[in-house]
């Protein structure tokens, strides 16, 4: 491909290739010294046009989604690339920065465009949820640890995924009954936010058994799991799935609706998140 007119090739990649081929695509051809300047180029013109392709046909009727990667698209157009007189590949915006920045970003924009990617053709039980986070669970009942449990939501947002990942991670040391908690805010099909599914034989194990502890009656104390951190007024928890049951066996995911998380904060560690979520899913 290399040889083709500069526009031809960026078109061939934003048509053809996803974000795991693009970013593959980066890091083989910025290698050669003379054509680091602009291979860059050449990789932000065609995720300018995969971003479009995204936000404006696959998810067109998605505000959030639509918006946060038209915010990206933006920030990739505006991004250029020069070569400095060692021959090292800059690339700057308001300031510059040294090549290793520049391949990170190309593999963090291309990371985003592999999630979204994956995300829409999801099949079977899975088909128009979104994963948000995938981690483990301690239980504090000794039920067991699940080791790898998938929280996935039709209702995406870039706040959500970074807020489910502090509170199911970063702060929480297993799930437990709460001391108290308000049920008219952590019961009704208006709090349902999706559901927490494993696929692993051993934790589906532990999954039938958390799901046999647990109450189906709102007002009894053993109806909901919450993070540990959240054993008074919990704002989120996991019960048996009353809601919307399938041929997949999960738990319901409870939110009190309330996610007011720092956007912009929640934006810069959208890469990272996302990131985390392909990793595990392998």
């Amino acid at each position: 491909m290399i040889g083709l007119p500069d526009s031809v090739q960026s078109a061939i990649l934003a048509i053809y290739c996803d974000g795991k081929s693009i970013a593959s695509f980066y890091a083989a051809v910025s290698s050669s010294r003379t054509l680091r300047g602009v291979i860059f180029d050449i990789t932000r013109d065609a995720l300018v046009g995969r971003y479009l392709n995204l936000s404006h046909t696959f998810y067109r009727t998605q505000d959030e989604i639509r918006d946060v990667l038209d915010i990206i698209r933006e920030e990739i157009r505006k991004s250029r690339a020069m070569i400095d007189s060692h021959g090292t590949l800059m690339c700057y915006d308001d300031v510059t920065s040294i090549s290793e920045l520049a391949a990170k970003r190309v593999s963090d924009w291309c990371a985003i465009i592999e999630y979204f990617d994956k995300m829409r053709v999801q099949t079977g039980d899975k088909y128009g949820y979104f994963i948000l986070w995938i981690g483990s669970l301690e239980t504090q009942s000794g039920f067991g640890s699940l080791h790898k449990a998938s929280l996935s939501s039709a209702y995406w947002s870039v706040t959500a995924m970074d807020y489910l990942h502090n509170e199911l991670e970063l702060n929480n040391h297993y799930i437990m009954h709460p001391v108290s908690y308000d049920s008219e805010l952590l019961s009704g099909t208006e709090s349902y936010f999706g559901k927490l599914y494993v696929e692993d034989e051993n934790d589906k194990q532990v999954l039938a058994r958390i799901e046999y502890s647990l109450s189906t009656d709102p007002n009894s104390s053993r109806f909901i799991l919450v993070p540990s951190q959240m054993e008074y007024e919990p704002t989120i928890g996991f019960s048996r799935n009353i809601y919307y049951p399938s041929r997949q066996k999960s738990l319901a995911f409870l939110w009190n609706g309330q996610d007011n998380g720092d956007f912009e904060d929640a934006l810069s560690k959208l890469a990272e998140n996302i990131k985390r979520v392909l990793l595990r899913l392998k």
